[in-house]
């Protein structure tokens, strides 16, 4: 075995990640980058997506650069834990063009989010940030934003792209905006999507360009260190730290001493809710002002 794809889950990656290390076995993640696996002792873990704990990069950068505000606020919704608030306080701290953010919480035993958004408005706010991950609270949020005739930016993060939220927003659930760490299927080589349909009979989903780039910096790997059968684990898992690959995706490049992606590469995604669908816009640093 020369490296391990996966697991999918935070849990699964904890517990098997030390069984790979003493194997000296690459575990590469894709679709995980949660802090309690990103800061474990694992020294043959490789991780091929952002953290989720920038995920609020994607949503400041549209605020700065596409849709400048002075005036951000965060509809923070407690029952998202630690996801939430990591979410909600680098918005804090970090405010979208250099302005302020102010956070308006609602409870976790609450399903108005009404008082928040109140709140917001009489702040004055020009942007609002959901922090929360579950579709269903979302849904709720952009319906009260709607019928308080807010019709600035509205933002998330992937975890709301789900077609609950835009069953249950309906057409408040229009125009809302989510960042995320993995790209459009659909929007990748067609190459590849003619491939992926021809194998397994379907268009691809999330998370298989990046599942394909996985696949690609281990081959790489392999093939700089002779392509042979007898290739030790212990030489491909150090082999992937280095130098640049380039993916469907994204690219992949690691930070020096660390197993996580270099963040000054384009990590981020956005999309937009249009109609009965997410709709891709690009990388989040290539995205642009619409004019006119």
């Amino acid at each position: 075995m020369s490296a391990v794809l996966g697991p999918s889950t935070a849990v699964a990656a904890l517990a098997a990640g030390p069984l790979y290390q003493d194997a000296r076995t690459a575990m590469v993640l894709i679709s995980v980058g949660d802090d309690s696996v990103l800061s474990a002792n694992l020294r043959t873990l490789r991780v091929t997506r952002a953290p989720e704990s920038f995920q609020a990069f994607p949503l400041t950068s549209y605020l700065t650069d596409v849709r400048p505000v002075d005036r951000t606020a965060v509809i923070d919704d407690r029952s998202a834990g630690r996801t939430g608030w990591e979410l909600t306080n680098r918005l804090r701290l970090q405010p979208p063009d250099e302005g302020t953010t102010s956070v308006h919480p609602v409870a976790a035993g609450s399903d108005d989010c009404a008082p928040a958004v109140r709140a917001a408005l009489a702040a004055k706010a020009q942007a609002v940030v959901f922090s929360g991950t579950s579709p269903e609270r979302a849904a709720r949020c952009a319906r009260a934003l709607a019928d308080a005739g807010f019709t600035g930016p509205r933002l998330a993060t992937w975890r709301i792209m789900r077609p609950t939220f835009l069953q249950e927003a309906g057409t408040a659930g229009q125009d809302w905006l989510f960042g995320t760490p993995f790209t459009d299927p659909g929007s990748v080589s067609r190459t590849f999507r003619t491939a992926y349909r021809a194998r397994y009979g379907t268009a691809p989903g999330r998370w298989a360009p990046e599942a394909y780039d996985a696949v690609g910096l281990v081959t790489r790997a392999l093939e700089r260190l002779g392509g042979t059968a007898d290739i030790e684990a212990g030489a491909v898992a150090q082999r992937i730290f280095t130098g640049t690959y380039q993916g469907l995706a994204k690219t992949l490049r690691f930070t020096d001493g660390s197993h996580t992606l270099d963040p000054r590469g384009a990590l981020y995604f956005l999309f937009q809710a249009k109609g009965d669908a997410f709709r891709f816009l690009g990388r989040n640093d290539q995205v642009k002002p619409v004019q006119g």
